[in-house]
């Protein structure tokens, strides 16, 4: 309140006139502006005399108000005033007294009581925290925390920010946010101060993070300081083995290193151990993850040092059965809850992963490969089948019932030898390929064991005649022309793959095969046509259960020989006998019982040439024939039961039928 007033009284004496003369500021007057001047100093404007006036032996007077009061005679005043001789030595002036204590109320009625008074603000801090940085500096208890007061005002340049506090600093970027660097408190503070600060590690990108009594701090330049409970370890993000260990997780799933890294290892390589893993590294794999129980597996192989080498992938969980797995230079490692974990490599390893590795019907490994197997070979138990290799055969799948056969049958030191395809299947039929011999499955007859015979000579395109397609074919074949005695072997198709249902001896022309393309002629040469012929009908004097069209035969069953007639290499009936036509009933109900069952060989029909040949069956009465296929009874009515329209007999030497 006090300013207001002596600005009034300074504007009132200005406009009353000059300082000198003003009534509001002549002596003797109490006013403030008077108490505010030093009296050791003489104000501007004002005698010696009156600067030396001493306060305490002024008359005494009551205020006047400087607008009713006496004016003071300017004349009188100017010759009163120079009291004392300028020319004359003053006196050594004494020392100042204390000014008198006056109450300004009753000096000054205008003076307000200083208990009505305003109190004073504050004063402005020293310095500001703001934004980022007070916030933060806040959510740390503020001066009462671990940072304490600032010590300076925030600082930018070049998009870092940074604030000094008695407890450490705060540091500040748009893309890392604020974190503090602590002198006195934590670990990792006075260590970044001691091992160079900012020069050497940058500025914080994080916290201080606790972990028990170990604790880590992560810097813009990838360096990591960490306190192992025992000791610090300056770690890198930017090298091979810091930047997976950032990509996978970091402290969080892999937790913190325990000793610093090893190198000199094999290639090249260098490892180091953290809480929940290792990661190895080499200038050809980069850095990789091991850890769990594909990591004890790998060690048990010799880790770097065996014949997996190094990884080049890290774990792959989150496979099909609660699975993981894991690539490495020389194999894989898969593992699961119900198998553990086991080694595929080599050529047992690439034929898995070509079958589709555990998302396959093989499943899982239970077993690493055990080598050491008849002729150099190698084995590996999946959880759906076996999988072997030989030197010889490359690497194939043995599974299901077919296992099974392969197992009773010796498997690979039986007499089929190892597998050389995956089995094949097709409908309810299956087949799988051997050193010596198939296994075939059929929802009916289950698995059987074949020998490689004639049959594979229909599969491997050795055979000089077509099946067309037929799903049974009958080889028929003697070792020379001439020869009658014939060798008979049933062929059926498995899955796309002919195999012998059965062999047996049996009888053709007595005068043997004529030569390919050459026709049989009349039955009483004793010839038998060359070639493959198709299986359309059956006959005889009672249907044994077959798909083929069956002929019942009586009395009156004939069968044309007679050249350029209408019945010629045709059936027909008739009540008598003509020529060279054939009486079935006759050759069906004589002792030899010869068409007791039947088949009718599609030799020169239906497209017919007069005089070619007629009446080529498959016959009973196993004994040389005028041009037709005799075999034991078992035979014949086998082969009709089994067979379909389409199936077919190919027939001649064996020299004609095979290259």
């Amino acid at each position: 309140m006090k300013k207001p007033i002596l600005a009034a009284a300074l504007l009132l004496s200005l406009a009353a006139g000059p300082l000198a003369s003003s009534p509001a500021l002549a002596v003797g007057s109490e006013t403030p502006s008077v108490q505010a001047t030093d009296s050791s100093t003489p104000a501007a404007g004002t005698t010696t005399a009156t600067a030396e006036t001493d306060p305490a032996t002024a008359p005494a007077s009551e205020p006047t108000d400087p607008a009713t009061g006496p004016a003071a005679d300017p004349a009188t005043e100017a010759v009163t005033a120079p009291a004392t001789d300028p020319v004359t030595e003053p006196a050594a002036p004494e020392p100042p007294s204390d000014p008198p204590v006056t109450d300004p109320a009753v000096t000054d009625p205008s003076v307000a009581d200083p208990a009505d008074a305003d109190p004073a603000p504050d004063p402005d801090p020293e310095f500001v925290t703001a934004g980022g940085i007070g916030a933060k500096w806040r959510s740390l208890g503020g001066a009462g925390g671990v940072l304490g007061e600032p010590t300076s005002n925030e600082q930018c340049s070049a998009g870092l920010c940074v604030q000094t506090f008695t407890g450490g600093s705060i540091y500040w970027t748009s893309k890392s946010g604020a974190h503090p660097v602590l002198l006195a408190s934590g670990r990792t503070g006075p260590q970044w101060t001691a091992s160079g600060g900012l020069a050497a590690f940058g500025y914080p990108i994080g916290d201080e993070i606790v972990l028990g009594s170990r604790s880590l701090q992560k810097f813009s330049t990838g360096k990591v300081i960490i306190w192992t409970g025992t000791r610090f370890l300056n770690f890198s993000t930017g090298t091979g083995i810091g930047s997976r260990w950032a990509a996978s997780g970091a402290e969080t799933v892999l937790g913190l290193p325990s000793a610093g890294e090893t190198c000199g290892l094999r290639n090249g390589g260098c490892s180091q151990v953290f809480d929940r893993g290792t990661i190895y590294w080499s200038p050809q794999t980069g850095g990789q993850v091991i850890r769990g129980g594909i990591g004890s597996r790998w060690r048990a192989a010799g880790a770097q040092n065996g014949v997996l080498g190094y990884p080049t992938t890290t774990e792959a969980c989150g496979q099909v059965a609660g699975g993981c797995l894991q690539r490495f230079q020389g194999g894989s490692i898969y593992w699961s809850p119900a198998t553990g974990a086991w080694i595929t490599r080599g050529g047992i390893g690439t034929r898995y992963i070509l079958t589709g590795g555990n998302r396959s019907s093989l499943g899982y490994p239970v077993a690493n490969e055990a080598c050491g197997q008849a002729a150099g070979g190698c084995i590996q138990r999946f959880q759906g089948g076996t999988i072997y290799w030989s030197p010889l055969t490359p690497a194939w799948i043995v599974r299901a019932g077919i296992a099974q056969r392969y197992a009773t049958n010796g498997g690979a030191d039986g007499w089929l030898g190892y597998p050389t395809s995956n089995e094949r299947c097709a409908g309810d039929q299956c087949i799988q390929s051997f050193q010596r011999g198939f296994i075939g499955y059929t929802k009916a007859a289950g698995t059987r064991a074949y020998g490689i015979t004639e049959c594979q000579k229909l599969n491997n395109g050795r055979s000089r005649y077509s099946t067309y397609g037929a799903n049974r074919v009958l080889l028929t074949f003697t070792q020379g022309y001439g020869q009658s005695y014939a060798t008979n072997v049933y062929c059926v198709r498995m899955a796309g793959t002919y195999v012998q249902d059965w062999r047996t001896d049996g009888y053709v022309g007595a005068s043997g095969f004529k030569a390919p393309g050459v026709p049989s002629g009349p039955t009483r040469y004793l010839y038998s046509p060359t070639g493959s012929y198709s299986v359309t009908e059956a006959f005889g004097l009672g249907n044994p259960g077959t798909k083929l069209p069956y002929r019942t035969l009586n009395p009156r069953s004939r069968w044309g020989g007679n050249p350029w007639t209408a019945t010629y290499n045709k059936y027909f009936e008739s009540s008598s006998w003509v020529g060279w036509d054939e009486n079935m009933w006759y050759f069906a109900t004589r002792a030899t019982h010869d068409y007791r069952q039947g088949v009718v060989i599609n030799y020169n029909r239906p497209t017919i040439v007069q005089d070619a040949g007629f009446a080529i069956f498959l016959h009973m009465n196993k004994v040389p024939t005028a041009g037709c296929i005799s075999l034991d009874d078992w035979a014949v009515v086998d082969y009709i039961r089994k067979s379909r329209p389409g199936d077919r007999i190919i027939m001649g030497t064996y020299g004609a039928l095979f290259r």
